[in-house]
């Protein structure tokens, strides 16, 4: 439950963020991140079917098998991910274009959502190594990764490369980018390890 409520938190603070460059951004945001977390759903179901074919063999005793449930869990992750990137990255405008009618806003909103294909691997690697954990009953140390990872890099990430840098909202993205890309890094080594 802390993982989900310290990524989900995440994006809200992002989304808070966003606010303060303008109307536009946000609204924008909102477009790109709304198609974003629907395109999650899929990578994190996987990752609960992870944690289940995981935890089966774990408590069956067979560890190869174990893991070979894990790593498959992340290859799909990936593979979905790959798929939704693509989505975002080739068709960005019409999705933006489904959601608003206002051009400046679904032009923006087709920009994010290519920052968000950027990201799409990095979640989908990041939820489910996290599901392959939960199968081998190793949530605490996760729990910290992804808490470091959020809001020990990404935040103050995202924050810098906004406003100290002047990035604006496409800074908040990237540093969205950086927190899903260490939290899937330090998971799956995680993972790697057992």
């Amino acid at each position: 439950g802390a993982i989900l409520l310290a990524e989900a938190g995440l994006f809200v603070a992002v989304s808070v963020l966003m606010a303060r460059i303008g109307e536009q951004t946000i609204a924008a945001y909102q477009v790109a991140i709304n198609f974003a977390s629907v395109t999650f759903m899929i990578p994190m179901g996987i990752g609960f079917a992870t944690t289940v074919r995981v935890g089966y063999f774990q408590g069956a005793g067979d560890a190869v098998a174990a893991r070979l449930a894990g790593y498959t869990g992340m290859a799909l992750g990936l593979g979905n991910a790959a798929f939704n990137a693509s989505l975002m990255w080739l068709a960005g405008g019409l999705i933006a274009a489904a959601y608003s009618r206002d051009p400046a806003i679904a032009a923006q909103a087709a920009g994010f959502l290519a920052l968000a294909g950027a990201f799409q691997f990095f979640d989908g690697l990041q939820v489910t190594a996290n599901g392959a954990l939960r199968g081998l009953k190793d949530t605490r140390i996760p729990m910290l990764i992804t808490l470091a990872a959020y809001w020990l890099l990404g935040l103050p990430v995202a924050w810098g490369l906004a406003f100290g840098l002047g990035l604006g909202a496409d800074g908040l993205w990237w540093g969205l980018t950086a927190g899903l890309g260490a939290a899937a890094l330090g998971l799956s080594l995680r993972f790697r390890r057992h």
